[in-house]
């Protein structure tokens, strides 16, 4: 292998690891910004909504990253929410769903439910939550193209389901100092390929 021929390699690896390291995938995640900025929201009604939080902390009507997060109060006759994202992906990576989720009953019987899709398939799903601080919760799954769309619905007929700190990483990221090993040795292989045939 040549030299010449082998800059292509070097670039689209150089590539794929830069790609790979960008952080979070999702735009205003943990709504920060105030409102479903971002987001491209279909909501039942107006109790589906951002609301801020003095304190930040990991109990309901709280914000667990930063002072901002969102409520599902949409009822169940009116559709529910959701919220959607296109994340820009790379075909057959693997990647992690995370967010913090919170529910409150208001002192009824539950009557609630909650999914995150990716592509249209549901990754995770919540049914009858009852009265709850946040929970973690993440999920991964292997993007199939260059773009995947990210959806968040459900609906509260007594209160709220409170969403925060979502987040779409590559996992397996490949640290810089492994790239640069990779990269030497595809060099050394590129000089080594091209000392042998000046010798024969």
């Amino acid at each position: 292998m040549t030299l010449h021929k082998l800059a292509p390699l070097c670039a689209l690896l150089l590539a794929g690891v830069a790609h790979a390291a960008s952080g979070n995938l999702v735009q205003n995640g943990s709504f920060e910004t105030g409102g479903f900025d971002g987001w491209t929201a279909v909501l039942g009604d107006d109790t589906t909504f951002v609301d801020g939080s003095s304190t930040t902390g990991t109990h309901y009507d709280q914000a667990t990253d930063g002072h901002w997060f969102a409520l599902f109060g949409s009822t169940e006759a009116d559709g529910g929410a959701s919220i959607s994202q296109a994340l820009a992906t790379v075909a057959g990576t693997r990647y992690t769903l995370s967010f913090d989720l919170a529910n409150d009953t208001g002192g009824s019987s539950a009557a609630n439910a909650f999914s995150a899709a990716i592509g249209g398939d549901a990754l995770l799903t919540f049914d009858l939550l009852g009265d709850q601080d946040y929970g973690h919760y993440s999920a991964s799954f292997t993007a199939t193209g260059a773009s995947t769309l990210l959806t968040l619905s459900g609906y509260n007929d007594v209160s709220y389901v409170e969403i925060d700190n979502v987040s779409v990483l590559a996992t397996a990221v490949p640290e810089p100092a492994s790239a640069l090993l990779y990269l030497a040795g595809f060099a050394a292989l590129g000089l080594w390929t091209r000392a042998k045939r000046r010798s024969t």
